[in-house]
């Protein structure tokens, strides 16, 4: 009996060992696909880049790193107004992956302001005007969402403010040609409702 619990013992321990230095293992692996990736990445491979990122991922699930590069390498990938299913893949695969970012890590800024420049990437590839507000709507959501993560991007308030023109400006145009104006003239409008 005595060498019975010995033996079990021993064999849980050198389980336990084991799987420790296979987790170890993964994550040494892990880290060379990010290596990998990243040297991909810079040289604008982004497809051999998704590779390496998506294993790195595969192998440790909680390698923010990874994922933030897997993320970027889908958004750098795809092409604003192009409507192919593989394109439309491109951004939800970055914006999945910038989310999943964010599951773990809800401050992430590079993250939250990846995902507010997907949406505004996405509509000024948009011709309908209803799609295209929509999508602005979701960029200004995320950009004001980083002005409360980090304060000190400006880039968020300037893009705020594009936004709010963007929205803003069919409108003033419209009233514009409806009123009969010419591309240079001055204002104001004189239809003070208008």
């Amino acid at each position: 009996r005595m060498n019975n619990r010995i033996l079990v013992t021993s064999v849980a321990l050198a389980a336990l060992v084991l799987s420790g230095s296979l987790a170890g293992c993964k994550k040494l692996e892990a880290r060379d696909n990010l290596n990998k990736g990243v040297a991909a990445f810079k040289n604008a491979k982004y497809p051999d880049a998704v590779e390496f990122f998506s294993r790195a991922v595969e192998l440790d699930p909680t390698f923010a790193t990874a994922r933030l590069y897997l993320a970027s390498a889908y958004m750098n990938q795809y092409i604003p107004g192009a409507d192919s299913p593989e394109n439309v893949a491109m951004a939800s695969h970055a914006l999945e992956n910038f989310k999943k970012v964010l599951e773990a890590d809800p401050k992430n800024a590079t993250a939250v302001e990846s995902i507010a420049s997907l949406y505004y990437l996405e509509s000024q590839g948009t011709s309908k005007l209803e799609d295209k507000l929509d999508r602005l709507e979701n960029a200004r959501q995320w950009y004001q969402k980083l002005t409360e993560v980090d304060p000190t991007k400006k880039e968020a308030f300037y893009s705020l403010g594009v936004i709010a023109w963007a929205k803003w400006y069919p409108d003033w145009n419209g009233a514009r040609s409806k009123a009969g104006m010419k591309p240079d003239a001055p204002g104001p409008l004189k239809d003070k409702k208008a």
